[in-house]
C-alpha cells in the first residue's frame, strides 16, 4: 500500500508540474483571454485517461502501483477533468444514462455556479 501511495504522490506532483508548464506556456504564447492552456490540458487529460482506461486492464499495465502513478497521480494532478471524463464514461459503459446526465449536468452547472459564488465571497472578504 505504501508504494501505491508514493506512486499517487509522485504522479500528482509531476502531473501538476506538467499542467502548470503546458497551460502557462500555451496561454503566454497565444496571448488570448480564452483559457486555451487549460482547455488543452483538460482535453489531453481526457484523452489520456480514456486511453489508459481502455488499455490498462488487458493490454499495457497490470501493476496497481503503475496505475496509481499514472491515473490517480499523474492525470489527477494534470487535470481533474480527466477524472470527471473517466467517471462519465464509466456510467455510460454501465448503461446508467440517468446518472450520466445528472452527473454531467451537476458537475458543469454547479461547478460554474459555485466558482462564481466562491469568487464573489472571496472578493468581499
Amino acid at each position: 500500500m505504501l508504494w501505491v501511495i508514493l506512486g499517487v504522490c509522485v504522479g500528482g506532483a509531476l502531473g501538476s508540474l506538467f499542467r502548470f508548464l503546458i497551460s502557462g506556456t500555451l496561454q503566454a504564447k497565444l496571448g488570448t483571454n480564452f483559457p486555451v492552456g487549460t482547455l488543452t490540458v483538460n482535453l489531453v487529460g481526457a484523452f489520456l485517461i480514456g486511453f489508459l482506461f481502455g488499455a490498462i486492464p488487458e493490454k499495457l499495465i497490470s501493476s496497481p502501483h503503475l496505475r496509481a502513478l499514472l491515473i490517480t497521480g499523474f492525470l489527477g494532478g494534470f487535470t481533474t477533468f480527466s477524472a470527471f471524463a473517466y467517471e462519465s464514461v464509466a456510467l455510460l459503459k454501465e448503461g446508467n444514462l440517468k446518472h450520466f446526465f445528472l452527473y454531467v449536468f451537476i458537475t458543469n452547472a454547479f461547478g460554474v455556479i459555485l466558482t462564481l459564488l466562491g469568487y464573489r465571497i472571496g472578493r468581499e472578504v
